[in-house]
């Protein structure tokens, strides 16, 4: 017997032209096993063809990918933001409480993450954490597709008495066509630098080109980090990576953060095969945005994540695009324009400052278009993972699919519809999602049918008592 097919029609589908544009018309789409087999717009195939499912003048787009997330971390969301600020917080107050975890915690606290990823439309996450094959199974229980990359570390940290445990976690999940046909994949995962040595950077590399699967690893992510880096091989973190040649040894490599990466650094790495995870709101909380306006006049590939709960109180993909289009002008009122404008009394001239703005809004301006942005959250380029294609709607493509209710008054009138993929609130418009080729949940009663399903209920309970379990070890 073949892959089961399912066959989607609507009047609205986001697609691409022969230049590569967004565009928006009437498609069938045709669903088999995990992907997309073929896609149609020509009148004949529309008129004749026998849909599975009709949706109308409804959208369908591809769900959205987080690049770079920590989905068992929930259980600590709300813990305070006096910690972040101290800049001690992943060190005094995750660190102590992920060495308690246990392999069952884990995947009921994942389970929980991948149903709120579900619910604001992202099909696709990179999860990096202890215990990965709880993870992977807490995702292919829920039906989230994801690339794990089991956390590795050998100097310091939860996960020192993981590390064979998390490396042969690695092959398992890189070999089992059973998570292949749920949309799991795997990457290795060494944790920072300066968590993992320069021999286990090495081993990582070495595994990432033995299994052709990426390197997902934090960089340059804090001052603490910096410092026991430089004391311990007399060089920063990326500098690090690049001695060793990791970055040319791995067919891929997705570095998270990267706050404390000099232009001397950024400019000596593959960039054909690095791209950067930026997680914007993680970022706000800790310490600072990372310098994206100065990585794209560089030219460096960058995406679009939400860190985890603990670190950002939301797991919605779509709420950190908003951020990344308003990302140009986040540095006016840093500017010394406006500090001159400000201390300049009350008949002070603006005019300065309307200048810097302009300069800003027009710096690589066609980064950041409403489709490019758009396509930070959508897209996962070659650089992140080479063995699949997602957040397209294109043949082989992974069927990773929104579909929304234009009519909804969070996108009414509905006037540009690739403008509300980035600006408005999507998440209360989802009518029906397909993640790896599956439907999720029941169409036109989206996220009803998840929360009140027997599956969600069963590990909201699990979930809640090992928390307080947890909490009292």
């Amino acid at each position: 017997m073949g892959e089961p097919k399912l066959v989607l029609r609507a009047r609205r589908v986001l697609l691409e032209d022969a230049e590569g544009h967004l565009r928006i018309e009437p498609a069938i789409i045709e669903l088999r096993g995990l992907r997309i087999h073929a896609v149609h717009t020509d009148e004949a195939t529309l008129l004749r063809a026998k849909p599975t499912h009709d949706f109308g003048d409804r959208l369908i787009a591809p769900a959205f990918v987080d690049a770079h997330t920590h989905l068992a971390l929930s259980f600590l969301r709300g813990a305070d933001a006096g910690e972040a600020a101290s800049g001690r917080m992943v060190e005094d107050l995750f660190y102590r409480m992920e060495t308690r975890l246990r392999p069952e915690d884990v995947r009921a606290f994942t389970r929980m993450g991948a149903y709120e990823s579900l619910l604001s439309g992202v099909g696709l996450v990179y999860d990096h954490y202890y215990h990965a094959e709880a993870v992977a199974e807490a995702l292919e229980e829920v039906g989230l597709s994801a690339v794990v990359a089991p956390t590795l570390q050998d100097l310091s940290g939860p996960g020192l008495g993981q590390l064979e445990a998390q490396l042969d976690a690695t092959r398992s999940i890189a070999s089992s066509k059973r998570l292949r046909q749920r949309g799991i994949f795997a990457a290795v995962g060494p944790h920072a630098s300066d968590t993992v040595s320069a021999a286990l950077w090495q081993r990582a590399s070495e595994l990432a080109r033995e299994l052709e699967i990426p390197l997902h690893a934090h960089i340059a992510q804090s001052p603490q980090e910096w410092s026991a880096v430089v004391e311990r091989e007399g060089v920063p973190p990326l500098a690090l990576l690049q001695r060793l040649g990791v970055l040319d040894e791995a067919p891929s490599s997705l570095l998270a953060h990267g706050l404390y990466a000099t232009r001397a650094e950024l400019e000596s790495i593959p960039r054909d095969r690095v791209s950067f995870a930026f997680c914007p709101h993680s970022q706000l909380v800790f310490g600072f945005p990372a310098p994206v306006m100065r990585w794209a006049e560089m030219g460096l590939s960058f995406v679009v994540a939400t860190d985890c709960g603990a670190s950002n109180d939301s797991l919605s993909l779509q709420k950190e695009l908003r951020f990344v289009a308003g990302a140009r002008s986040t540095g006016i009122s840093a500017t010394t324009e406006y500090g001159t404008y400000f201390e300049g009394g009350a008949f002070a001239d603006p005019s300065p400052v309307a200048e810097a703005r302009r300069r800003a809004m027009a710096s690589v301006k066609e980064q950041w278009s409403t489709e490019a942005v758009l396509r930070r959250g959508l897209s996962s380029p070659g650089s992140l993972h080479p063995g699949f294609a997602v957040g397209r709607i294109e043949p082989k493509a992974l069927a990773n699919l929104i579909v929304l209710d234009v009519d909804h008054p969070s996108l009414w009138p509905g006037r540009d519809l690739i403008r509300a993929l980035v600006y408005s609130d999507i998440a209360p418009a989802l009518h029906a999602m397909f993640v790896a080729g599956r439907l999720i949940g029941t169409p036109g009663h989206f996220h009803e049918s998840v929360l009140m399903s027997e599956a969600y209920q069963g590990s909201k309970q699990e979930a809640d008592a090992r928390l307080y379990e947890l909490l009292g070890r």
